[in-house]
């Protein structure tokens, strides 16, 4: 048989959870700007995507125009695009430039691409 368990801790014996001071933090830098957002309307929206989509357009005009230009140029621009973690948006633009200049290496009679930085990029 079983006896039942007594507690032989008392009331007074419980420890009680400490009262805190209120802290005063100072304000925020960004101000109530995330507490106050308001979403975009669907025209602003719209507008927004559309210049994107015109970013990406004439991005990609100039990679084909640096393209007809020098490798050296072209690995300048390629570079400057990755730095700027857009990268992601003209990869088979990217490629393609990439492998043209793998093919035409031999071929290529480019005079300032002989210092070390332009040698660094194709490496």
């Amino acid at each position: 048989m079983s006896t039942p368990v007594v507690s032989t801790c008392s009331l007074a014996q419980i420890p009680t959870t400490k009262i805190r001071p209120v802290v005063n933090f100072h304000p925020n830098i960004c101000g109530d700007q995330f507490v106050a957002y308001i979403p975009e309307d669907k025209v602003t929206r719209a507008c927004k995507e559309e210049q994107v989509e015109d970013l990406k357009k004439e991005g990609r005009r100039k990679l084909m125009a640096a393209t007809a230009t020098s490798p050296s140029q072209l690995l300048n621009f390629i570079d400057a695009v990755q730095w700027l973690g857009v990268a992601y948006q003209f990869e088979g633009e990217i490629e393609e430039a990439l492998q043209n200049i793998y093919d035409s290496f031999h071929d290529a009679n480019d005079m300032d691409g002989d210092d070390l930085y332009n040698i660094a990029l194709r490496f």
